[in-house]
């Protein structure tokens, strides 16, 4: 009888002990200094606009994004906190209207010239040459020559990309009047269109071609490349007056990037030369 009770009391105290600690755990989980609390990232967020551009923003097989455009954001955030940057995926025909609905107030390797001359924002140099030059088939080209003259010529064109021999021009109707395009979807595919021979002269972004004969070398001597470029370009940031981003930070950021040196290192992985 006596051993019963005592089970009885041992139980009662296990119980009580077991209670009170259920309701302490429920009282920390509540408390906002308990140790594994979220606390929700109160810094702004300023929203990059990106497309596919090779090699600044590249789409990879599993969905993920890549490319210099994405290193720089990462670099930006390391070397402040003040803010977050991220990217926001757009599309070369739409970042126009996408920017203009604030879906994004920053774009990263935009030149003036690429339909922004009325935008009164901010350009930021990133003192990044590249450009673009022309490419076609050896075994039709022959020579330099044969970039002279693109009259009955075809020629790739990339949708929605700028480029100077055509005066800038992106609207399809007014290009096929001016010259024989094909269009296609990136740089790649103006790489094959000459490679297949569905294209005679192609303008392929020159980081790009570096890169792609460095992965294809089996490739390299069946192209001919032109000596004289269609374009060289120093591309920088283009951040909106509307963004929360004070305009006189994110200049002196870059800049701490330059004279670091980073952005040269990240450039230098891509093929591109820095002009600092």
């Amino acid at each position: 009888m006596v051993i019963r009770q005592l089970y009885r009391l041992l139980f009662s105290f296990i119980l009580g002990i077991s209670v009170f600690s259920a309701a302490i755990a429920q009282d920390k989980s509540l408390s906002p200094t308990a140790p594994n609390t979220i606390v929700p990232n109160t810094i702004p967020t300023i929203h990059v606009g990106g497309y596919q551009f090779s090699p600044y923003v590249n789409l990879q097989q599993d969905g993920r994004y890549t490319g210099l455009t994405l290193d720089i954001i990462n670099a930006l955030n390391q070397i402040q906190q003040e803010v977050f940057f991220e990217f926001t995926v757009t599309s070369v025909e739409h970042r126009y209207k996408a920017y203009a609905l604030g879906r994004f107030y920053m774009m990263i390797f935009e030149n003036p010239a690429w339909g922004w001359q009325k935008i009164a924002d901010q350009f930021i140099p990133l003192h990044m040459i590249d450009g673009e030059v022309f490419i076609a088939l050896k075994a039709k080209a022959h020579n330099q020559n044969y970039f002279k003259n693109l009259t009955n010529k075809s020629v790739a064109f990339v949708k929605g990309y700028h480029y100077q021999f055509a005066h800038f021009e992106t609207d399809a109707d007014k290009l096929a009047k001016q010259f024989r395009p094909l269009f296609v979807s990136n740089n790649r595919a103006s790489i094959e269109s000459i490679l297949r021979e569905r294209a005679d002269i192609a303008p392929v972004t020159h980081s790009y071609l570096q890169y792609y004969l460095k992965v294809n070398p089996q490739d390299r001597h069946l192209l001919l490349i032109s000596d004289k470029w269609d374009q060289e370009y120093d591309n920088g940031i283009l951040l909106s007056l509307r963004s929360s981003l004070d305009a006189k930070k994110l200049p002196h950021w870059v800049q701490l990037l330059i004279d670091n040196g980073k952005l040269a290192e990240l450039a230098a992985q891509y093929g591109i030369k820095s002009s600092q």
